[in-house]
């Protein structure tokens, strides 16, 4: 009897030592940005997680226009590379992955037009994305399909 008593005694003394500190907090979970969440997506979802960006973009920002009302085509673009043109408008996305988004009428026939092309842009450590419009101030469209790079500088070496 008295070992079942002392048992008892243990497992409350067990069960009370938790409740005797003082609630710990946990510390709150870090925000993961997009970045991150489109890379653990399966290759197919990217693109689609890219648009849905896009029009999440245009809802909160009515001056990017126009509208995309309809997806002709996405296309994931890579890694933009350190090499990469700076006055193409990759440039100021280094590191960054970047995906083409063409809006536009569902028609075959139909060009593509600059205005409707897009890049979203998922930067390292953003919580959002940048939207780039592809049209230049000719009308043209201003993103190639391969990121445009200038070859590297060789090293120069000092004279004797």
């Amino acid at each position: 009897m008295k070992l079942i008593h002392a048992a008892a005694c243990a497992v409350f003394a067990l069960a009370a030592c938790g409740q005797a500190q003082a609630p710990t907090e946990e510390a709150p979970a870090v925000a993961e940005d997009l970045l991150s969440q489109v890379n653990r997506m399966p290759a197919e979802q990217q693109p689609v997680f890219a648009y849905q960006q896009l029009a999440a973009y245009q809802q909160a920002h009515a001056d990017s226009q126009p509208p995309c009302t309809a997806v002709r085509a996405t296309e994931a673009r890579g890694v933009v590379p350190e090499n990469v043109d700076p006055a193409s408008p990759y440039a100021a996305h280094v590191g960054s992955s970047v995906y083409s988004v063409q809006c536009g009428a569902l028609i075959s026939a139909t060009a593509y037009d600059p205005r409707e092309h897009w890049l979203v842009v998922f930067a390292p450590g953003a919580a959002e994305v940048t939207v780039v419009n592809c049209a230049d101030a000719q009308g043209r469209d201003a993103c190639p399909r391969q990121f445009p790079t200038v070859a590297a500088s060789p090293a120069t070496t000092p004279a004797p």
